[in-house]
This record gives structure tokens, C-alpha cells and sequence, in this order.
């Protein structure tokens, strides 16, 4: 069997293993009622759902990661991105569980953003900053690669608040970093761009579950585990980047990171802790508005869409990559006017 047929069969095998792993975990915990505490809060019946749909992504893609490529388990890099994502896990799994403080959850993810900083190839190339000194960019690097894990693992997670939404804006967004990857890319590294597919499988397997009405719930598991692998992969893929093939990452992850820094910044300003949870991300703002649970979603991921839409013709037509950036940042000031309306509407509602 050719490697390509071989692949498409373990990314067939992969989304197999985490519908079937989805689906016992439900039953389990439906028998067990091993249920978390109003994850969404937004309805009541979320209060009967469990939220540890999260393990079975994690299991099914490490599955497939170690069937496509089995020396991997002789690999000192992988296996410590593997124990990182461990502690990711067991970080929100244990959220799920007892609910920790914003200051132990974060410090889960520093934990695994370190690991992965100091056992693993992963780290900002040297070519985003060509002029500094060995020390300075060292420094410069371990501070972008920490801030960068951190941004994106918390901001799916806060995505994560209606049925579907964080797993299919992830789809959408690891399935444009594939295209491009394959099709743009100088040179393809091929345990890179199949670890991002292997993930697509296992979210994929994971949806029919989590698609409104869901029956499981990514939870904290899942949500920090999806975030946090997006973060990981894509700085593992800037090893010999300019600074246009870091914006690709961000823009493709457009909607997570524009929800997280815009909440940072209105908690900020209204002073309150940034820490603090509230009912004011775009979704909750939408769902005030009347729009259903699926209707929001879809919206999410057509957002998506337009945002890879912009950096895939970024890659087709180089030489007008700067009209693509003028679009991207029109299509951000857009959605900071639109969020300001939603905020001046819903506030009008009251």
C-alpha cells in the first residue's frame, strides 16, 4: 500500500476511533452521570450533558499520529509534545471536574507551553528577527512561543460556548492551514501537515456528537487539547518562516483569537478582572440578539471561511499580498464595529 492510500486509511481510521470513543464516553457517562456544571451556561438542559468529549480527540489522534508514523515513539520531540499535551488535558479535565481557578488553569497551560518550548523543536524562527543578538532572540523567542501557546489555547476555549461552535471553527480553520500547507508551502513537511489533518479526523469523528442538540460536550478537555495542538503545530511549522507565514496562523484562527483579545480589552476597560467569565463574547451577544444556536455557528464558520479564503489568494497572487492585508484588517475593524452594535443593541433590549 502506497503512503497516500496508507494515510487516507489511518485519517479514515482516526475519525472512526473518536466517533466510536465519543460514543462510549457519552454512554458512560450517561450511565455514570458524570456531568459538568452548566459548561455553556446558557440553557438548563446543558446541565445534563457531559463534557469530556475532548478525550476522545486526544486518544483517537495520538492513535493515528503513532499508526502513520510509528518511529515517532522512538522520537524524544514528539513524545514530549505528547506528555505537554497530557498535562493540557489533565488541566482541563480536572476544570471539568472540581472547576479550578483561572490562576491554576493557567498555570497547567505554562506548564505545557514549556515543555514544549524546551523539549520539543518548537520555538519562532530566527528569520522573524534577523537583526538581534543570539540572546535577545532567544529571549524574544521563548516570551512570542509562551504568548502564543497561551493565546490560542484560551481562546478556543473560550469559544467554546455553543453546541459545535470551538470544533467546527477549528475544522474549518486546520482544513485552510492544510490547503495551504500543501499547496503553498516551499517545502511540505509531512509529519507536520498530517498532524494537522489527524487532528481534522478526530474533530470530525467528534462532530456528529457535538452538533446541536449535542449529546457531549468538548469541556475543558477537549477545548484546551484543540487549542493548544493549533498553537503547537503552527510554531512548529515557523521554524523557517518570514513574517508573512506567521500572520497565516492568525488569520486562519481569526474568529478565537478576535473573541479572546477583544474580551480582554472590554474587561480592561470596564475594569473588571480578565479573568473574570461573563455572557458578553460574540456568541452570547448573538444569541441575545434571537439568532438560533445553528445560525450562529454557521455564521462562525463562514467568518472563517472568508478569513481563508483571504489567506489562500494571499498565496496565489503574492505580489498583492498587501490589498490581502488592507481585506483582513477591514474584515477586523468590521467585526470590533459590529460587536460595538451588538453591544449598543443588546443594550437598547434591556
Amino acid at each position: 500500500m502506497g503512503f497516500y492510500a496508507r494515510s487516507f486509511a489511518v485519517l479514515l481510521l482516526t475519525s472512526i476511533l473518536s466517533y466510536v470513543f465519543t460514543l462510549i464516553i457519552t454512554k458512560l457517562a450517561y450511565r455514570y452521570q458524570w456531568f459538568d456544571k452548566d459548561p455553556h451556561q446558557i440553557k438548563d438542559s446543558q446541565l445534563r450533558i457531559p463534557s469530556f468529549g475532548g478525550i476522545a480527540i486526544f486518544l483517537s489522534f495520538w492513535i493515528g499520529v503513532f499508526v502513520l508514523f510509528p518511529n515517532l515513539l522512538y522520537s524524544a520531540e514528539h513524545l514530549s509534545l505528547l506528555l505537554a499535551s497530557i498535562v493540557i488535558v489533565i488541566t482541563g479535565l480536572i476544570d471539568d471536574v472540581y472547576e479550578l481557578s483561572p490562576l491554576k488553569k493557567t498555570f497547567g497551560i505554562l506548564l505545557a507551553a514549556n515543555i514544549v518550548y524546551f523539549f520539543t523543536d518548537v520555538e519562532f524562527s530566527s528569520a522573524l528577527l534577523p537583526v538581534a543578538s543570539p540572546a535577545v532572540f532567544n529571549l524574544v523567542s521563548y516570551i512570542a512561543t509562551i504568548v502564543w501557546i497561551y493565546l490560542v489555547t484560551n481562546s478556543i476555549n473560550l469559544l467554546d460556548g455553543l453546541d459545535g461552535l470551538a470544533s467546527s471553527v477549528t475544522a474549518t480553520s486546520l482544513l485552510s492551514l492544510a490547503i495551504i500547507t500543501y499547496f503553498f508551502s516551499l517545502s511540505i513537511r509531512m509529519t507536520f501537515l498530517f498532524m494537522i489533518l489527524l487532528l481534522l479526523a478526530a474533530i470530525l469523528g467528534f462532530l456528529p456528537h457535538n452538533w446541536a442538540p449535542a449529546k457531549i460536550y468538548l469541556g475543558d478537555t477537549g477545548a484546551l487539547f484543540i487549542g493548544f495542538m493549533y498553537a503547537t503545530l503552527t510554531v512548529t511549522n515557523l521554524k523557517n518562516a518570514s513574517f508573512y507565514s506567521l500572520i497565516v496562523p492568525v488569520t486562519l484562527y481569526a474568529v478565537p483569537i478576535f473573541d479572546f483579545v477583544y474580551a480582554f480589552l472590554r474587561r480592561m476597560v470596564n475594569g473588571q478582572p480578565v479573568t473574570e467569565a461573563d455572557q458578553e463574547h460574540i456568541h452570547h451577544r448573538l444569541l441575545k440578539l434571537g439568532l438560533s444556536e445553528k445560525k450562529i455557528v454557521g455564521l462562525m464558520i463562514s467568518i472563517t471561511l472568508l478569513f481563508s479564503g483571504v489567506a489562500i489568494l494571499a498565496n496565489l497572487l503574492p505580489s498583492y499580498r498587501w490589498l490581502w492585508a488592507i481585506v483582513t484588517l477591514l474584515m477586523i475593524f468590521a467585526m470590533f464595529l459590529g460587536m460595538y452594535m451588538l453591544s449598543n443593541k443588546n443594550s437598547d433590549n434591556k
